[in-house]
């Protein structure tokens, strides 16, 4: 009979615990929501730079190898093997330039 109420009263004062620890200014998301998407974009810019440079190292190497640019950067096997939005850069395949858009 003892563990049958001991949920309910656990359940309760943990509720009570949380409402009480989220007062205005105490709640985390307040506290830290904007940092964490802050952060977030830092590293989706520093993720798109350091993609930029391997295409660029990966769109001279196939010059090289063909002959010739790409004609769009879903040719290039670094784009192909990994994982990399080509929707962020602006690609110019008369010239090789790539920009992050």
């Amino acid at each position: 009979m003892f563990s049958n109420q001991v949920a309910p009263v656990t359940v309760t004062l943990f509720v009570l615990f949380f409402v009480l620890g989220c007062g205005e200014g105490q709640n985390p998301v307040q506290q830290y929501g904007k940092q964490v998407i802050d952060a977030k974009g830092r590293v989706e810019r520093v993720r798109a730079q350091a993609d930029m440079k391997a295409l660029e190292t990966a769109i001279q190497q196939y010059y090289v190898e063909n002959g010739r640019f790409p004609a769009s950067l879903t040719e290039l096997p670094l784009v192909q093997n990994q994982r990399i939005d080509v929707s962020l850069y602006a690609y110019d395949p008369a010239t090789g330039n790539i920009q992050l858009r």
